[in-house]
């Protein structure tokens, strides 16, 4: 039975939708360009204090800093004179004199305060009495100096660094003024766009509630109607809206159930249209997708496909006489699937394909998966090349960000490190007890920012080099004896007793003998690092079953309990009453990394108190034969 669609309502009496959500959003639009233009303004103003205080403070700040610094080290070269080091004090008094008028020359260049001018020329007078003043004594006999040091050169020392530190302390309450100002005019900001906002908020909230009430009857209508097509019932008319716009869709309802009607009359009407829905969501996709029959031609690709790769719709070897190569990771992953019937599913960004494209060079995660059929030998393989690009790059940026902060750190670590080892020389004056006492703190948490640095560099390097293991046979005796020898001065640092366990070692292993080393070395700068004076720390490797297995055993602190589930994640530190304060997390991360790279395991074995027992277990041990 076919029911005729109601009346329709004459033309001009109906109103248009877009004109009343244009009304209605024309206000809401007029708010936020308001909102926007008052935003920008707030911030370019906010802007130009921030830049004010960048401009005229912050370079004297740093170059009073700088000043200081130059002085001090220039007073040092002083006393090493006086000690009869003139081979140490000359070379090391003009560097810091170079280094004093060029910071002086910046700041005189940015004299921006009132009173600022008049101190300058003060620190001018005061340091060129100073370092006349150092000339004249360093003249004077050896037993002389340290009475003129301390009667003449001293007072001018303080004199002139209390007049740069003067310079920096009015610099520094202008910047916290222009701070003040930059808050007021942030607050002030931040009210105006909170009023602004709830007035918006508060207008799309009245045409949220007015415009369902032109638009949500006849919309309600039509989904009634949609749910009746979706039923197959397509016997009943829609009814047609005042609303010009939903009138249209009306009659469009109607004229789409009129041709459903005569598609139902006919199989072959449903058999096109499921295979053009499937075209047009193979189509539809962004990234390249190519399905594969099971004898590898190529039933369909989409555009993205043929753009990016230049693959149409043929047999293999139709396309290699046309010049167009499937892919390597594209054909690997269609033979796998058709060979073992099971998805392939990449695991990380490292396996992505990378690609030429005219747009530059391009980076895809290549997925397959089975069509299923009714058929045991199945309907074919889809192959969805992900455009992983951007991750890609985000992530690249990720690492040269990381690597590039660690080798800036370098230089002035190796700098701290080797000012504190001097320090703690005898060469460099005795220390008081409680002096000792931080100088050597100072040594050791130097040392451990150093490790931390490395690891980061390592870790770079792993995830760089991610599934490119340089594996060789390697002597599990030979590694043991290299890492000893790279930690024996860190363990005589500590008065802790590095040894090698004796015992077999067993056969060669193949592996990446450059990583293993990074695990070994965390593991023994971990031991030693919380063993205490007069400890014991083992390393040992033997064979356990199939598996070559490398040992690092401690008489230690050990490790809680609660604690062993989370030692292995990044950046987890223990707290108090934790025997893991101190540790970053990163080393046994990265260790734990490289395990499972190798197929391998890394395990521990701890009490408290008593010390613990990492084991490192891999496979693959090569015979003596294969060895030779």
């Amino acid at each position: 039975m076919t029911s005729f669609p109601p009346p329709r309502a004459p033309h001009n009496s109906r109103s248009s939708l877009r004109s009343r959500l244009f009304r209605a959003l024309a206000v809401v639009g007029a708010t936020l360009v308001l909102l926007c233009v008052l935003s920008m303004a707030a911030v370019t103003r906010l802007g130009g204090v921030l830049g004010l205080i960048l401009r005229e403070n912050y370079v004297s700040v740093l170059s009073c800093q700088e000043m200081n610094e130059e002085l001090e080290r220039q007073d040092s070269a002083v006393l090493f004179a006086t000690s009869g080091r003139s081979d140490i004090a000359e070379p090391m008094l003009r560097e810091h004199r170079a280094g004093f008028a060029k910071a002086f020359a910046r700041e005189a260049a940015n004299i921006t305060l009132p009173g600022e001018g008049a101190r300058v020329r003060r620190v001018d007078t005061l340091y060129r009495e100073y370092a006349s003043q150092v000339d004249q004594v360093l003249l004077q006999p050896r037993e002389a100096r340290v009475d003129g040091y301390f009667k003449s050169l001293l007072p001018r020392f303080n004199a002139v660094r209390r007049e740069v530190t003067a310079i920096r302390l009015i610099n520094q309450k202008n910047m916290e003024e222009a701070d003040k100002e930059a808050r007021r005019v942030a607050h002030r900001t931040l009210e105006l766009a909170v009023l602004f906002t709830v007035f918006a908020l508060t207008l799309a909230i009245w045409f949220a509630l007015e415009i369902p009430k032109t638009v949500l009857e006849p919309i309600l209508s039509f989904t009634k109607h949609a749910k009746k097509i979706g039923e197959g019932k397509l016997d009943t008319s829609v009814p047609v809206p005042e609303v010009s716009e939903l009138s249209a869709l009306g009659e469009a309802l109607n004229r789409m159930q009129e041709k459903l009607r005569a598609y139902r009359d006919s199989s072959l009407g449903e058999l096109l249209a499921a295979k053009d829905l499937s075209r047009a969501t193979i189509a539809s996709m962004v990234d390249p997708v190519i399905v594969f029959s099971t004898h590898a031609e190529v039933l369909l690709a989409n555009a993205a496909a043929e753009a990016t790769f230049g693959i149409v719709s043929g047999d293999a070897d139709l396309l290699r006489r046309g010049g167009i190569e499937i892919p390597e990771p594209i054909a690997v992953a269609r033979d796998a699937v058709l060979a073992h019937g099971q998805p392939l599913l990449p695991q990380s960004l490292a396996e992505a394909m990378r690609w030429i494209t005219e747009d530059g060079e391009k980076y895809f995660l290549v997925r397959g998966s089975p069509l299923s059929s009714d058929d045991a030998s199945g309907a074919g393989v889809i192959v969805v090349a992900q455009d992983v690009t951007r991750f890609r790059r985000i992530d690249a940026l990720k690492s040269d960000v990381v690597a590039t902060v660690s080798h800036e750190l370098k230089t002035p670590l190796t700098s701290l490190r080797l000012a504190t080892h001097m320090l703690l020389e005898d060469s460099t004056g005795p220390l008081r007890s409680i002096q000792r006492e931080l100088a050597i703190t100072a040594r050791d948490e130097t040392e451990r920012l150093q490790s931390t640095v490395n690891e980061l560099l390592d870790l770079v390097r792993i995830e760089r080099e991610a599934g490119a293991l340089k594996r060789a046979p390697v002597s599990p005796t030979a590694l043991l004896q290299e890492v000893l020898s790279a930690h024996l001065p860190m363990a005589k640092l500590k008065h802790v007793t590095l040894e090698i366990e004796p015992g077999n070692r067993g056969a060669p292993v193949e592996i990446d003998a450059e990583q293993i080393t990074i695990v070994l070395s965390n593991l023994v700068s971990n031991a030693i690092r919380h063993t205490p004076e007069a400890g014991h720390v083992w390393l040992n490797a033997y064979m356990q079953g199939a598996n070559q297995v490398f040992a690092v055993r401690d008489d230690g602190d050990g490790i809680a309990p609660q604690q062993l589930p989370r030692i292995f994640e990044r950046h987890w530190s223990g707290s108090e009453p934790s025997t893991l304060k101190g540790r970053h997390g990163l080393g046994l991360a990265i260790a734990q990394d490289i395990a499972s790279r190798h197929g391998g395991e890394l395990t521990v074995e701890t009490e408290v108190g008593k010390g613990s027992t990492f084991r490192l277990s891999l496979p693959g041990v090569l015979s003596d034969r294969a060895a030779q």
